[in-house]
């Protein structure tokens, strides 16, 4: 059965959540703040400071993601070009523009 967007599976916990969870992570958070005020950092060898600064920097500095850099972006045209067959229809539009204009009627209603 493969993964299905959206489920709700595990949602509805009999287990319930953990009441001590904020405590817990108080108390560790303390501990490791005194550890690393205790610790001398000029008696570490090399490595160990290496080993250090690996098990630190996922903390500190932020993951990379992939980015999807296509785009599926629609080049929209500026203007419409409008061929018109005869000056009789040209007269209309042109009536029609300055009517829509002393009106404050927008063309694009018309579309």
């Amino acid at each position: 059965m493969p993964f299905e967007k959206n489920n709700t599976y595990g949602k509805n916990n009999k287990r319930g959540l953990g009441k001590n969870k904020e405590a817990i992570k108080e108390y560790l958070e303390k501990i490791c703040n005194e550890l690393i005020k205790e610790m001398d950092l000029g008696k570490l060898s090399t490595s160990q400071r290496i080993s250090l600064v690996k098990a630190v920097l996922p903390y500190i500095l932020p993951r990379k993601k992939e980015v999807d850099v296509t785009s599926d972006f629609v080049e929209q045209p500026i203007f419409e070009v409008n061929v018109l067959d005869s000056s009789d229809l040209k007269e209309r539009l042109d009536k029609f523009e300055a009517y829509a204009k002393n009106k404050d009627i927008k063309l694009e209603d018309f579309s």
